[in-house]
């Protein structure tokens, strides 16, 4: 039976209103995640970020996480950070460097915890650099490393890994095969797994004493450090 053409505007206007309908779905959708992720604070576990590495080959686990300050100090400040997370690269470079200007030295000791989400495909193999400066060299070694790493967290490859590595002196060629192999791959996990149990979410988080404090300002940081020292 032909189709006048009363029926023919009706069948094109539901077609339109179900595309429109199907495109204001998907503007929703995008609209809501994108809120999301801005209410955040810090970095969290991407929705599409890539996959943790399956650990093989030859493992390092028995490294303690880095510290630096006097272990007898009556504060403990545990940072856990991923390397390549821009709001640790923020408190690494202000936050955490104003903090330490702003209290008394024997007042904490810090310590590092690799809370690898991972933000990026570079979030391992930095921090396994990281960990083999440790190895070969110190916890000073480590932290300063570290500071460079941040500085350059929007050029990480294994060049930039390697010319950081020079800056403090260490091994280019072992720190590279560190970032490439992984060999602390899984004693990074462990951090993880126990970061998680300590109630961590998302990067930075620090905890003052057993105080959790979600990516602080260099003021709330001094204050609970003040607070904790009594």
């Amino acid at each position: 039976m032909p189709t006048n053409r009363s029926e023919r505007a009706v069948g094109q206007s539901e077609s339109t209103q179900a595309r429109t309908s199907q495109s204001m779905s998907r503007r929703a959708l995008l609209t809501v995640a994108t809120g999301a992720i801005g209410a955040l604070a810090g970095c969290n576990v991407p929705f599409l970020g890539p996959s943790s590495p399956e650990c093989s080959g030859q493992q390092i686990t028995d490294l303690s996480a880095p510290r630096s300050g006097p272990a007898n100090a009556p504060v403990s400040v545990g940072i856990y950070t991923d390397f390549a997370c821009p709001h640790c690269r923020d408190f690494f470079l202000d936050v955490y460097p104003a903090v330490r200007k702003r209290i008394p030295q024997e007042t904490a000791h810090f310590v590092y915890h690799d809370f690898l989400l991972p933000v990026s495909k570079w979030s391992y193999p930095v921090a396994s650099a990281a960990r083999e400066i440790q190895r070969a060299q110190s916890d000073r070694a480590f932290w300063t490393f570290a500071k460079l790493a941040y500085q350059n967290q929007n050029e990480y490859s294994f060049d930039v890994l390697e010319q950081i590595t020079r800056k403090v002196k260490g091994d280019p060629q072992a720190v590279r095969r560190a970032g490439e192999q992984l060999p602390y791959c899984r004693l990074l996990k462990r951090e993880r797994e126990r970061g998680a149990n300590r109630g961590v979410e998302g990067t930075p988080t620090v905890f003052v004493n057993e105080q959790k404090l979600e990516a602080p300002s260099a003021n709330e940081l001094v204050d609970a450090i003040t607070n904790a020292k009594g």
